[in-house]
């Protein structure tokens, strides 16, 4: 393998502009419409803004950054060559992230119905030259992995970091644990003193977001958590 296995630094490579976007061509007029309807980011791990060219790759980026393994993500890796037919083409990735474990995987990110063609193009990927880029190269759909469950997941371990209830957090993993690992979340919640519902919700999350404790369901990220869902710490 080419690139460092460890913590990778961000290459030649990393863009934020996509070249199909490239502002040398295209029309004066047309260039602060694209630039203005460009979301922006953050990236926790990094304290870095990133500019992302759609709605889906910004849920991407959300759902990623909500992943206690992720240090690092990058947008707008490439260009990755790969030959089809005995042509040589090149291809971007959405999203370029990097994991506790020194891993990286590069993230396309598509519509369900423009992902056909893709796949394809990330099959000849993975056998020509992903090895000089990533372990692993991934195409995420709306339907299959930006779920609103997954979103708002997201979204709740986003706001239950920016509360910090560490104290809180304590005691309900300690209430876990004495309820032999998995409980159902109301249960759970009612049942510690001095603690009220909604914070001991904020609580939940922040283990949640912190890989402590999981949602105990067959799809976690297609379904949401409910009061009566069951939750449980996770074993290390």
């Amino acid at each position: 393998m080419i690139w460092n296995r460890g913590f990778a630094e961000q290459g030649e490579a990393d863009r934020h502009i996509a070249l199909r976007n490239r502002p040398d061509l295209i029309p004066v007029e047309e260039r602060k419409n694209i630039v203005s309807n460009r979301v922006h980011a953050i990236d926790p791990n990094t304290d870095t803004k990133a500019r992302l060219e759609s709605g889906l790759e910004d849920q991407a980026m959300t759902i990623l950054k909500s992943d206690p393994k992720v240090v690092r993500i990058s947008t707008q890796y490439g260009p990755v060559m790969f030959m089809r037919n005995g042509k040589w083409h090149q291809t971007y990735f959405d999203l370029c992230v990097d994991y506790a474990n020194g891993c990286r995987t590069l993230y396309a990110i598509r519509n369900k119905k423009a992902s056909d063609d893709l796949e394809i193009d990330l099959d000849l990927i993975r056998e020509q030259s992903l090895h000089k880029h990533a372990h692993y190269a991934k195409l995420w759909t709306e339907e299959e992995h930006m779920t609103k469950p997954a979103i708002y997941r997201a979204w709740e371990i986003a706001a239950a970091r920016k509360a910090g209830n560490d104290d809180d957090a304590d005691l309900v993993l300690q209430a876990l644990m004495a309820c032999g690992g998995r409980a159902r979340v109301a249960k759970l919640l009612c049942g510690i003193p001095g603690i009220a519902y909604s914070v001991g919700w904020s609580a939940l999350w922040l283990l949640i977001g912190r890989g402590m404790v999981e949602h105990h369901h067959d799809e976690p990220l297609k379904t949401f958590l409910k009061k009566h869902s069951f939750v449980r710490v996770v074993e290390k």
